[in-house]
């Protein structure tokens, strides 16, 4: 596995934050990091800790190894579609426990050896 740079996780977070029809402020409401901050994530000039990545990858609906490994852009691992005209905090919330519980089925599922 080769080293990612702080860029490459930036463009990969900011891609899965518009895939998922997610602003920053949304985000920032939804785990509580800074909007300023996650737009540094983003392009790259400031390192995310581990912790916050994680939170990151699992509301967006990505394996965490997806920031960390040097890989193509690809879809999320799980994905759930809503409609809604305007989605409030808490039904933000949900999507984003859904999200969670369908990539830790999956995960759980490739240990067992299903696909």
């Amino acid at each position: 596995m080769s080293r990612v740079t702080l860029e490459r996780i930036g463009e990969k977070l900011k891609d899965a934050r518009t895939k998922s029809g997610l602003t920053q402020a949304q985000v920032e409401n939804l785990i509580g990091v800074n909007k300023s901050q996650l737009s540094y994530f983003e392009t790259g000039k400031r390192e995310i800790n581990i912790t916050l990545l994680e939170k990151l990858s699992v509301l967006y609906g990505y394996s965490l190894n997806y920031f960390l490994e040097d890989s193509e852009f690809k879809e999320p691992d799980t994905e759930i579609a809503f409609r809604g005209e305007e989605l409030n905090d808490k039904d933000l919330e949900v999507i984003a426990w859904s999200k969670a519980f369908l990539e830790n089925l999956c995960f759980m599922n490739q240990i067992r050896g299903r696909k």
